[in-house]
This record gives structure tokens, C-alpha cells and sequence, in this order.
């Protein structure tokens, strides 16, 4: 398994608030289920190989993060 870095998600997503990087990197995600969730919030299902391991509740959870609105407190 690869070891996700910011690096690599800014490549995949875009930039991105240091909150959601911490978080995404946090979740244990590999770059390639990174890649599933952001085209699964852009309405696309399993986009990758069937000869990817991927683990569907970590894509899950990267997807919320990405959809996540900034918190409140955040812009203050």
C-alpha cells in the first residue's frame, strides 16, 4: 500500500485547505482510492480497474471529506 502525500493530493485534487489534507491523508487513503472519490463526487462509479484494491468505506470517507462544507470557525 502507498503511503498518500500532500504532494500527490494536490496533483489529484487540486489545492486544497490544510484541514481537508490532513484529513484525507489522515483517513489512510492511497492515491488511487483519492482518485475513485473525487470521481465519485464528480457522479462517476468505479472508475478504476477491477485489479485496483480499493476500500470502499476509505472512498467513502475521502468523498465526504471532499464534499464537506468549511467550518464555521474556519474563515473567522
Amino acid at each position: 500500500m502507498t503511503t498518500l502525500t500532500r504532494e500527490q493530493l494536490t496533483e489529484i485534487i487540486g489545492r486544497c485547505d490544510d484541514l481537508r489534507v490532513i484529513e484525507i491523508i489522515g483517513s489512510g487513503a492511497t492515491p488511487a482510492e483519492v482518485v475513485e472519490a473525487k470521481r465519485w463526487t464528480e457522479g462517476y462509479k468505479r472508475t478504476l480497474g477491477e485489479d485496483q484494491p480499493l476500500r470502499p468505506s476509505v472512498v467513502d470517507t475521502v468523498c465526504d471529506i471532499l464534499r464537506a462544507e468549511e467550518p464555521e470557525w474556519y474563515d473567522q
